[in-house]
């Protein structure tokens, strides 16, 4: 199953670059801002990501006067860990992860795997023209709804006029902060054996006291958002037979469930009902995401019941994607 609940707003991807040793001022350095469409959402079960995603940067020049900065180049960098995005310039990949950037960025440098802009003299503009970063997000990526994806950047820059150049990579930490639109989605499934008792024709009420008699299945759920739970049972947690009455004691069997860390039986037939913390991606389809156990054990024995083969009950468990804000509990 496959639902969605209410989306996150898609932002801007932001970029300040200055220097951050003591005496920035007399060093080079740009600004920029880069913004994306309000209209790109992520699916995070779709198959195919979130591909073809074009983020225009515009960089601003430090200056002061005639001084002012002449060129810089950058890369962006990820996490060690992150996932496994893409970001080109120029058909070439921009995106690094910290610590291996490959000898990028150097001062002037032309080559691909990094960017590179001179402003000019300083009767030159001092804004750049557009840089389009293509950004890709692969398919099964584990997003939660409503954070964003942050891209650090390494830069290096020259000056001119009595600006001094940066000649060591200068890292910016969440340089970049791309608000993607993660709808808040989840997939639920059964697995695992069916909850059969089995024939307890020949036990009694001390019988299954004493040797219980335990059943346990699992429902996968994975989810990029919180959602909610909620369990009924038809007969009111007794099994009896097509066209049994589960109100006589002679035509049901009893029985008790747990299942988010709550119990219920034939004396307390209230919903089960819980608001869990995402479950996440973990994994890969379709075994992704959580298992939360389903326990179910008899209570009475079935010696002095109706005779049928088949005695049953219809466990109904919903869950439902929330917004993203929404506070809960670990569901394991």
């Amino acid at each position: 199953m496959k639902n969605f609940a209410s989306t996150f707003g898609i932002g801007c991807a932001v970029i300040a670059l200055m220097p951050s040793a003591p005496g920035w001022a007399a060093s080079c350095g740009v600004s920029g801002q880069a913004q994306a469409s309000p209209t790109i959402t992520y699916d995070p079960f779709s198959p195919t990501g979130l591909t073809q995603v074009t983020i225009p940067l515009v960089l601003t020049r430090f200056a002061v006067g005639a001084a002012k900065t002449q060129s810089v180049n950058f890369v962006l960098t990820k996490a060690i860990g992150t996932p496994n995005y893409q970001i080109l310039y120029n058909g070439s990949s921009v995106l690094y992860t910290e610590g291996n950037t490959m000898g990028h960025p150097q001062i002037n440098s032309q080559a691909s795997g990094e960017i590179f802009y001179s402003f000019g003299g300083a009767s030159q503009p001092d804004q750049s023209t557009p840089f389009n970063l293509v950004v890709t997000v692969p398919a099964n990526v584990d997003l939660s709804a409503g954070k964003p994806i942050d891209f650090d950047i390494s830069y290096v820059c020259k000056g001119t006029g009595g600006l001094s150049d940066v000649n060591t990579p200068t890292k910016l930490a969440q340089a970049i902060h791309i608000n993607v639109n993660v709808l808040s989605a989840l997939q639920a499934s059964y697995v695992g054996p069916a909850l059969d008792f089995g024939e307890v024709g020949d036990k009694t009420d001390a019988d299954v006291a004493t040797t219980p008699i335990l059943r346990t299945g699992y429902v996968r759920v994975a989810s990029s958002g919180p959602y909610s739970v909620a369990v009924t049972s038809q007969n009111g947690y007794r099994l009896t037979f097509p066209g049994g009455n589960p109100a006589l004691a002679a035509q049901s069997l009893n029985y008790q469930a747990t299942f988010v860390g709550q119990t219920r039986s034939d004396a307390n037939i209230t919903t089960i009902s819980q608001t869990c913390t995402r479950a996440g991606l973990a994994g890969s389809p379709p075994t992704q995401g959580i298992l939360l156990p389903v326990d179910v054990r008899l209570t009475s024995g079935g010696k002095t019941k109706t005779p049928a083969p088949n005695y049953q009950d219809v466990l109904t468990i919903t869950i439902a994607p929330l917004v993203a804000t929404t506070p809960g509990t670990t569901c394991s």
